[in-house]
C-alpha cells in the first residue's frame, strides 16, 4: 500500500465511497491480517466507518469555502498518534484543492514524512489546483465519468424513495456521467417541472416582448432554483440538436416526443447552436453571481431572437 492516495475525476462518481471502502477493507473485523478482501459491511467496524462516526477514520471536507489550517493541522496530530482501535489510521480530505497556501505546505511536510499506520485520501475534481509537490508523493487513480447505463442500473440501490422506470433514464441522462448528480435532479423535482418550464419557453411568441420580460420575472427568483433551470433548457436545446441531426435514438428528455417536436419545428439547426452557447455561458456567468434577473432576461431574449449574435 501507498501511504498516501489522490482520486480524481467529476463529482459524484464514486471517490468518496472508493476512499472509505479502502479504509473498511483495512479495518474489517472479519479480514485476518494477511489477507485482502472486501469489507464484510456487517461487522462493527465497517457500520460505523458507513455513517462517519469510527474513531479511526478523519473526514475533512471545506469549512466555508476553504480547508483551514486547524483542519490540515487535525491530520498532523492524528498521523503522529497510532490508531485508537484500528489497525489503519484512514484520512479522507474531500475536495483537497479547497486547501489554503498555508494548509497545503503543513500536508506537504506530513506526506514526507508518512505513518506507518495512517492513509492518506486526497479526493478533488480540480486535480490542477493542488501543488505539483503534494501530487508527486500521492499514487494517483483517475475516475472516470459513468455510462448512463451504470448511473441507471445504480440509481436504484441509492435513492430514499423508489423512481419510475422512465425517469430513471432521463435522470441518467441528466447526471452526465455523475451517480451524485443524477440523485440530486431526481430528489430535487426537476424533472417533474421540466415539462412544464419549457412549455412555457416555446409557448411566448416571438413578437410578444412583454411577455417574455414576465417570464423572466417568473422565473429568475434564486440562483439555486436558476442552476437547475438552465441546466433543463441546456439538455433540452442539445435534445434538439440531436433530433435535427437524425440523432433521435440519444434525446435524453425521450419522455417529452411533443415538446422535441415542437422546438425542430421551431429553430432551425444553427439558431439551435446559438441557444445552446448563450445557456452555457449563462450557467457559467450564474457560478460567477451574476444578477439572476438579468441573466434570464439575456437567455429568453437568445431564445426570442436566436438569430441574433451573442
Amino acid at each position: 500500500m501507498h501511504h498516501a492516495y489522490l482520486f480524481t475525476g467529476p463529482t459524484g462518481v464514486g471517490k468518496h465511497t472508493t476512499a472509505q471502502s479502502f479504509a473498511a477493507s483495512l479495518n474489517c473485523l472479519k479480514r485476518h491480517e494477511e489477507e485482502w478482501i472486501d469489507a464484510c459491511g456487517e461487522c462493527s467496524a465497517c457500520k460505523r466507518i458507513a455513517t462517519g462516526q469510527h474513531p479511526d477514520v478523519l473526514e475533512i471536507a471545506p469549512s466555508g469555502n476553504f480547508i483551514k489550517i486547524d483542519q490540515i493541522r487535525a491530520i498532523q496530530k492524528a498521523a503522529l498518534s497510532p490508531p485508537f482501535e484500528a489497525r489503519f489510521r484512514a484520512v479522507i480530505l474531500d475536495q483537497a484543492h479547497a486547501m489554503t497556501e498555508e494548509g497545503s505546505n503543513a500536508l506537504l511536510k506530513t506526506l514526507e514524512e508518512p505513518s506507518a499506520r495512517t492513509l492518506i485520501f486526497l479526493i478533488t475534481d480540480q486535480p490542477n489546483r493542488l501543488l505539483d509537490t503534494i501530487i508527486s508523493r500521492c499514487q494517483r487513480l483517475r475516475f472516470g465519468a459513468l455510462s448512463e447505463d451504470e448511473v441507471a442500473r445504480a440509481l436504484p440501490a441509492v435513492l430514499e424513495e423508489p423512481a419510475e422506470e422512465a425517469l430513471l433514464r432521463v435522470a441518467a441522462g441528466y447526471g452526465e456521467g455523475s451517480l451524485g448528480r443524477a440523485c440530486e435532479v431526481l430528489e430535487s423535482g426537476m424533472l417533474e417541472q421540466r415539462a412544464e418550464l419549457i412549455a412555457d419557453v416555446l409557448a411566448v411568441p416571438a413578437d410578444r416582448a412583454r411577455q417574455w420580460l414576465e417570464t423572466g420575472e417568473r422565473y429568475g427568483k434564486g440562483n439555486s432554483e436558476l442552476q437547475a433551470q438552465l441546466d433543463v433548457l441546456i439538455v433540452y436545446f442539445r435534445d434538439l440538436m440531436l433530433a435535427s441531426r437524425a440523432e433521435r435514438s440519444r434525446v435524453i428528455n425521450s419522455d417529452l416526443d411533443d415538446l422535441i417536436d415542437q422546438g425542430v419545428a421551431r429553430f432551425a439547426l444553427p439558431d439551435i447552436l446559438r441557444i445552446l452557447d448563450a445557456l452555457m455561458l449563462s450557467r457559467e456567468r450564474l457560478r460567477r453571481h451574476v444578477n439572476p434577473q438579468l441573466l434570464v432576461e439575456g437567455v429568453l431574449d437568445q431564445i426570442r431572437q436566436p438569430s441574433q449574435t451573442l
